[in-house]
């Protein structure tokens, strides 16, 4: 599927890395877009090195911008960290909208499970942050409400598009998210910690788990 294809592989990644790419044109003094390079400078450390391994004067450096205005635009590590996250959540439910703009409806939901599965391999960043912040989350209480609230955005996300397979049935469309966003989260941990893994079958069985979630008819 074509369009599929190139709404996976590039509408994040080149979201994320054009806008670290040198302009060499104008200094940093006068660029219009300095948070948004820091925050596309932490998302590629943060994923790459961990939380504590990175610094503010590597993502500054990255950016192409100062560490003093670093703190300009974020007061700690742990506020370009919030922002990083909060911005890869907007880009997963901003392609989920455009997956839904070029795929019919009644295959929407096997476009998407796909889409889920090939974004291990090909963007596993944003895996490794979602992790990361698991870990932050039970480590440091300031963080876990942010841990819920973006599994919670998630979950709504899941849950309107398994509206359609439920019958309107909202509960059960719940906890059908709940048990989808445990087994992709767990899929992908397994795939990253053992790259050369087969895990077709289990995204197979998966599918097929999902899309019987509607409710018995009469």
């Amino acid at each position: 599927m074509p369009q599929l294809d190139k709404i996976h592989r590039g509408h994040y990644y080149i979201c994320m890395t054009k806008q670290i790419e040198p302009e060499r044109q104008k200094p940093w003094t006068h660029r219009t877009d300095n948070r948004e390079r820091l925050i596309a400078a932490g998302y590629s450390i943060l994923s790459e090195k961990g939380y504590e391994a990175t610094t503010v004067k590597e993502v500054a450096h990255v950016a192409g911008v100062s560490p003093g205005l670093f703190h300009y635009y974020f007061a700690s590590k742990d506020v370009l960290l919030l922002a990083v996250l909060h911005e890869a959540g907007r880009r997963y439910g901003q392609m989920m909208q455009d997956l839904r703009a070029v795929v019919p409806s009644d295959g929407f939901l096997e476009a998407a499970i796909e889409a889920l599965r090939e974004r291990v391999t090909q963007e596993p960043g944003w895996y490794r942050l979602r992790y990361e912040l698991f870990a932050l989350g039970l480590r440091n209480p300031t963080f876990l409400p942010v841990v819920g609230e973006m599994l919670a955005h998630v979950r709504q996300i899941f849950t309107r598009a398994f509206l359609v397979i439920t019958d309107g049935d909202e509960a059960r469309a719940q906890a059908l998210a709940a048990l989808a966003i445990a087994a992709f989260d767990g899929l992908a941990l397994q795939q990253l910690a053992h790259p050369k893994e087969d895990l077709t079958g289990a995204y197979a069985l998966l599918r097929r788990v999902i899309l019987a979630g509607n409710p018995p008819t009469s």
